[in-house]
């Protein structure tokens, strides 16, 4: 029986399936992602690249030793957005400069009045135009490869016998093949420099930023096979030498590979970390509040991102921790989570009238916005109630993407396809988006949906299945 493989290296874990020809994930391994590192200036986020090279190794070893068939091929996707800076070995300059980086928001320095001067992400943006800007189909922000290296060319820090500035899961595929670093579609528009309308990169946007444009990587189709395993990762992992090695896809785009079929009329909402509201459409198309990016294959769709996710609800528990605290040891998060659950689901579907804005790390495109609670009263300050009013208010932020679609919002959405931990381990969550939206949500079958639809793609393309629609098919969503 043959198998197709897909290895996530997600922000909080790195997880690797099998998946065989009727859509049943037969072999799963998640370790935590452990590369984060500590004691960091304020606002930066950094992982060791060396680090998850490691875990890959122990994730791909126990997965190899459990395969009950025969792998065809092995597929990657993972975080977005971040850059990891190489030499012409490969070998990490940098640590991996996560999405969740924030050092563009810093001040450029001084003027000359003393005053604090525009900050790196603005600095960058004004030198940029707004036609250039509309061909990505993204506006650049924090933790974006493009506005990163700005960053750090502007700032002087950039490392000598810099070659290449590449997405992580990127780099791991090239490791994985010992092959020049490539990557798709998805990934380059998300740098926030790819002209996703011509197919190329932005001469001007990269020159806005005095980024050289020799250290992009060539684009590929998404999915494509760019190698195969070689005898090192091989003796390493237990897989064999010679296994086609299929090249990264964006997390987000690969979730709705795994999730949403093709042609089902249905919008997709992934809640993990962050959180964002998804829909194919047909051609290259701008909307102002969302990104446009790229879908396998020859496909676009609109996303709808970083107003708040996973993260918000994290916040509460981590609030409720800290009061908690003060008064003696808190309980752990996982009894937190679950009294929080019980406590929240014993309060009336509108909070007894507390509204949240959970904006407590910023958005994207307004990096300084913040949280806000509102309509406070003697009754409705409780854990129950704040967690309840959250979970309303990122359902609201996937909502406003939705109203503010204008002409390119779906006409004939008859439910919402949900993915993620967010929403499979929270249903009052569900609960919410259901009554925001006025439609029922289902879930897909399996979980893990990015690495399900990388599997999907990699098969489509090592013979487990003859295309990506056919592969589609063993999409199975719960009623």
């Amino acid at each position: 029986m043959l198998l197709s493989l897909a290895l996530d290296l997600g922000t909080t874990s790195i997880a690797a399936i099998a998946v065989d020809p009727d859509g049943r994930v037969v072999t799963r391994v998640q370790r935590p992602n452990t590369a984060t590192l500590t004691d960091l200036t304020a606002g930066h986020a950094e992982q060791d690249p060396q680090t998850i090279r490691t875990i890959v190794v122990e994730v791909l070893s126990e997965l190899a030793r459990d395969l009950p068939g025969t792998p065809a091929g092995l597929g990657l996707t993972g975080q977005m957005h971040g850059v990891l800076l190489t030499d012409s070995a490969r070998c990490p300059l940098t640590p991996l400069i996560t999405w969740q980086d924030r050092r563009a928001n810093e001040s450029v320095g001084t003027d000359s009045n003393g005053d604090p001067a525009p900050s790196w992400l603005e600095t960058y943006l004004a030198a940029c135009k707004d036609v250039d800007l509309a061909k990505t189909g993204c506006t650049p922000a924090p933790g974006y490869l493009a506005v990163t290296l700005a960053t750090l060319i502007g700032s002087d820090s950039i490392p000598q016998d810099v070659t290449s500035a590449t997405f992580l899961a990127d780099w791991v595929a090239a490791e994985l093949t010992d092959t020049s670093i490539v990557t798709d579609r998805s990934n380059a528009a998300a740098s926030g420099v790819f002209n996703l309308m011509e197919d190329c990169w932005s001469e001007p946007l990269l020159d806005n930023g005095r980024i050289p444009q020799e250290w992009m990587p060539g684009v590929v189709e998404s999915g494509s096979v760019i190698g195969t395993l070689v005898p090192e990762w091989a003796a390493e992992t237990g897989l064999p030498a010679g296994l086609p090695i299929c090249g990264a896809i964006g997390d987000n785009q690969a979730a709705v590979l795994g999730s949403l079929p093709v042609g089902e009329p249905a919008i997709q909402i992934n809640v993990g970390t962050g959180g964002q509201i998804n829909w194919p459409v047909p051609e290259f198309c701008h909307v102002s509040s969302m990104d446009t990016r790229y879908l396998p294959q020859d496909r676009f769709m609109l996303v709808g991102a970083g107003l708040a996710g996973g993260d918000a609800y994290a916040w509460v528990n981590q609030a409720v921790s800290g009061w908690l605290d003060t008064f003696g040891t808190p309980p752990s998060a996982d009894a937190i989570y679950s009294q929080l659950a019980d406590s929240a689901a014993s309060v009336p579907p509108d909070a007894d009238g507390l509204v949240c804005e959970p904006l407590f790390r910023g958005t994207r495109r307004q990096p300084t916005a913040r949280g806000r609670l509102e309509g406070i009263t003697f009754r409705n300050f409780t854990p129950g109630h704040v967690a309840r009013a959250v979970l309303n208010g990122i359902a609201e932020g996937f909502a406003w993407f939705f109203e503010n679609a204008g002409h390119a919002r779906p006409s004939d959405c008859v439910r919402i396809v949900g993915s993620g931990n967010g929403m499979r381990q929270n249903p009052l969550l569900v609960e919410s988006i259901e009554r925001r939206f006025g439609l029922p949500v289902v879930l897909a079958a399996h979980d893990q949906e990015a690495a399900f639809g990388t599997a999907l793609l990699a098969g489509s393309q090592c013979g487990v299945w003859p295309d990506l629609a056919t592969a589609g098919n063993a999409i199975r969503l719960l009623s």
